[in-house]
């Protein structure tokens, strides 16, 4: 790692880094603010991170500077929808999609994610003893997308296998097993999309089969593929972290069953500190210059909300978390066009499931000699393990 606290405002010096040897596994705001302090630019392995507030929020609302079609594979037919995409194909994707994943939206849903927390958590609770990651948060999310797109909610281990598959950090996974997961996934898939067409119900897939935006089939592949490979595994994440912030403070899991229109203050906190998607991968469309140097078209960079949600340009962007009553804005979800269109799902599944575990296992903690570690470096950030007792 380079030697760091070099950079002064004023002054061009791009510090080169090694991504790995950041402190992020055991303590992300030491981690971030590493970064934050090397320099507004910081070089690593091949892409340039942008750390700044103002640099990474002009970024996030400039798409046609920096692009999101870095995110779609050259060689890959299928598309990334509606990520990969920049304005105007993705503002008329998005236009397709938000009545499906707005609040509004979402409503009639909320009775089956309740139910699936309210039995998972259920079936946990007279354990008195469980490891989070691997018996619930892993879990939940899977079962409830097979839920809302009408899907066998036995194919949920499956659907996850083929998921690690792809996506997952396991070690040692051939290319062979990785084209065979993502092959098996996508002729899933095909034949869900299938059967809607001929058949369709009240699920999720077949509403924006059938509705206004007139999707072919391989666009509703993309959406669907991309939802299982980038939108599940960030709830995993969150959940883990909830429960952790929860199992140390019994003080705050008092306050929150007693009041629980906080839970809702209390997730944003989480994804506020704890992204589990924290960096935004851009590529760069023309000359532009960011911290005091101009980047070439071509340049790979990556946008560092994480960074920004703690560098305490306000009162509320801390490395703790902060629970004043009132939501306060952050870049958990990313920011302009591509904001998370995931975002409104994940909050009610997280505020259900914090107040359902609350209700069935109000006092648990982790051991004593619990270290609350993620995998780094990861595809996203998530705790490796959360053991819990309680009872």
């Amino acid at each position: 790692m380079s030697t760091l606290g070099g950079w002064q405002p004023g002054t061009f010096y791009l510090p080169r880094l090694e991504y790995s040897e950041l402190p992020l596994a055991e303590d992300r705001g030491v981690g971030w603010k590493t970064l934050r302090d090397a320099g507004p630019v910081v070089f690593m392995n091949g892409y340039y991170y942008l750390t700044q507030r103002e640099d990474v929020l002009a970024a996030l609302r400039n798409p046609k500077v920096f692009s999101s079609t870095i995110l779609q594979p050259p060689s890959d037919p299928l598309p990334v929808i509606p990520l990969a995409f920049d304005p105007p194909q993705h503002t008329r994707y998005r236009k397709i999609l938000q009545p499906y994943f707005s609040p509004t939206g979402l409503s009639k849903s909320r009775p089956v994610l309740q139910r699936h927390a309210t039995e998972m958590i259920g079936a946990l609770a007279g354990q008195g003893k469980c490891e989070v990651m691997a018996d619930f948060a892993r879990l939940y999310p899977f079962q409830a997308f097979l839920d809302l797109y009408g899907l066998p909610l036995e194919d949920r281990d499956q659907l996850i296998a083929w998921k690690d598959a792809i996506v997952g950090d396991k070690e040692y996974l051939t290319m062979a097993e990785v084209a065979a997961g993502q092959v098996e996934l996508l002729e899933y898939l095909a034949k869900a999309i299938r059967q809607r067409r001929e058949n369709p119900g009240s699920d999720m897939l077949s509403r924006v089969m059938t509705g206004p935006g007139d999707f072919t089939d391989i666009e509703l592949l993309g959406m669907s593929h991309l939802l299982i490979l980038a939108g599940l595994d960030t709830v995993t994440a969150i959940i883990g972290f909830s429960l952790f912030e929860l199992a140390r403070r019994p003080q705050l899991r008092g306050e929150l069953r007693d009041n629980p229109r906080q839970i809702r203050v209390f997730i944003e906190e989480i994804i506020r500190l704890q992204p589990p998607a924290p960096v935004a991968p851009r590529i760069v469309t023309e000359f532009v210059n960011v911290g005091g140097m101009t980047l070439p078209p071509g340049s790979q960079v990556r946008l560092c909300m994480a960074a920004i949600n703690r560098d305490g340009s306000d009162e509320w962007s801390t490395d703790d978390l902060v629970l004043d009553g009132k939501v306060h804005r952050h870049w958990g979800f990313g920011g302009g066009p591509h904001r998370c269109l995931g975002s409104h799902l994940a909050r009610i599944e997280l505020t259900v499931i914090v107040g359902e575990w609350l209700k069935q296992i109000p006092d648990f903690q982790a051991p004593t000699d619990y270290v609350p570690e993620i995998a780094f470096p990861s595809k996203s950030f998530a705790l490796k393990s959360l053991p819990l007792r309680w009872g």
